[in-house]
């Protein structure tokens, strides 16, 4: 692939990160984190509307991609947000909205 047709490396990474909250219980597992710190698997199962198998596997999107920290106390699981991956989505997606919004119409397509 030559150089004109290649992504740039902050578009891929922020399309990686974007796929990894790609569903609203994800969303929900970093509010909740966020406003409790630290939380169980068994507590994060109590905050949503899904079962212990379906919260661990969105955890582990989570983890896989970095967003979420994982530490064990004893034999329960804990989770926390790891901040720094946090933010560099969040300024991604900043970059990406100053660098479209520039080119708004003053008028809406619809």
């Amino acid at each position: 692939m030559d150089s004109e047709r290649t992504f740039k490396k902050r578009d891929v990474e922020l399309a990686e990160l974007s796929k990894s909250i790609s569903h609203p219980a994800r969303f929900q597992i970093i509010n909740s984190l966020a406003k409790k710190s630290q939380l169980t698997t068994k507590e994060l199962v109590q905050e949503l509307p899904l079962s212990q198998a379906t919260v661990s596997q969105h955890l582990k999107i989570l983890l896989d991609e970095g967003l979420v920290c994982r530490f064990s106390e004893g034999t329960k699981s804990i989770y926390t947000i790891e901040w720094n991956k946090l933010e560099r989505m969040l300024t991604l997606f900043q970059k990406m909205k100053d660098d479209v919004m520039i080119h708004r119409p003053k008028r809406n397509c619809c």
